[in-house]
């Protein structure tokens, strides 16, 4: 049969199976593909915040000759995180601007006029995080404040004993006068001042005996821990946003709280390091979703997390690392050598 112009022929059922089982072959390899492309863009973002972070650090070095407090007690109440010192180094010279050191509690206070504005803070959030950027803090309800990804560094810490309000160590790799009980409700955390940002006092760079570029100051917590179960976010500030500071005082916090309390409150925007970067376990000591002294180091990114070294580097440090090393590299005068890291 001699076909004409106006017969045309189709594709076979076959012919159309198969196109569709290749299109979907494709699809299936590019999608892993994009996936890789936009973690990697999202990865990039949180290294690009943390440098943004370590540059504000030493424009605020520079200008003061220390690096701000990591956090502080300020009238029996809240104070202030090292976030609020870096805000004009940081863009955000308007919000500090409105932030007011004087008033009771100014860390954690809806009368504090920077504690209600509308600002979604981007240079503390790690793109690739699960978390809600912004929550109801509990004691501002109705304001929706930024939980920082990046907790400041106050220092490490072995398991060690009671001694009044110190902690005594088999070793002498983190000295007790550096280490304190903490903190409501969890009683068997620990506070260190061993780091870079610590509790009530400044650090400066003569005192980083072992080198800026083997000191963490700032380190990622943008994922959650399993308790029961059950999956808890621990970022530095959650769930008091990123200007809340201490109630306690003291370098390291004292055991006793004001007024006598036993333990001492929460300190929020700083971490000591206890365990591995990557763990997962929230039940713990001294892991908490409020303010837990000892979150430990942990993100979404997969194999590890962003650290800002004093320095201003960032580095992505494996969850492998060995723990030695990563307090070793929390501790700002341990006198040790260090291997690659």
């Amino acid at each position: 049969m001699i076909s004409t112009p106006d017969q045309r022929r189709g594709f076979s059922l076959i012919e159309l199976l198969v196109a569709i089982f290749i299109i979907a072959i494709l699809i299936a390899l590019l999608i892993p593909a994009i996936q890789q492309a936009r973690e990697a863009a999202r990865r990039a973002q949180c290294k690009n915040n943390l440098r943004q972070v370590g540059l504000a650090l030493q424009n605020y070095h520079s200008a003061f000759q220390n690096f701000p407090l990591g956090v502080r007690n300020q009238n029996l109440g809240f104070g202030s995180s090292w976030w609020v010192g870096l805000l004009p180094y940081l863009e955000y010279g308007a919000l500090y601007s409105l932030y007011n050191h004087d008033i009771a509690n100014c860390g954690f206070t809806p009368l504090n006029p920077a504690l209600t504005a509308d600002v979604n803070m981007t240079v503390m959030l790690c793109p690739s995080s699960p978390l809600d950027e912004r929550i109801n803090g509990v004691l501002l309800p109705g304001v929706n404040m930024t939980m920082p990804h990046y907790a400041g560094i106050s220092g490490a810490t072995n398991t060690g004993t009671v001694s009044g309000s110190k902690i005594s160590f088999s070793d002498d790799l983190f000295p007790a006068s550096s280490n304190s009980m903490c903190c409501l409700p969890y009683l068997d955390g620990r506070v260190s001042a061993t780091g870079v940002l610590v509790p009530n006092r400044t650090v400066a760079i003569r005192d980083i005996t072992d080198g800026t570029s083997n000191s963490i100051v700032v380190g990622e917590i943008s994922s959650t821990v399993l308790k029961s179960g059950v999956h808890i976010r621990v970022d530095a500030g959650n769930p008091s946003g990123w200007a809340a500071g201490t109630v306690n005082v003291g370098t390291p916090p004292l055991l006793l709280g004001p007024g006598g309390f036993t333990p001492a409150f929460p300190v929020f925007n700083l971490t000591t390091v206890r365990y591995p970067i990557g763990t997962k376990d929230g039940g713990l000591p001294g892991i908490h979703t409020d303010g837990g002294p000892n979150n430990p180091l942990i993100s979404a990114h997969g194999g590890g997390t962003q650290c800002l070294l004093t320095d201003g580097s960032v580095r992505f440090l494996s969850e492998n690392m060995n723990l030695e090393t990563l307090k070793l590299l929390c501790t700002r005068n341990d006198g040790k050598v260090l291997g690659e890291f």
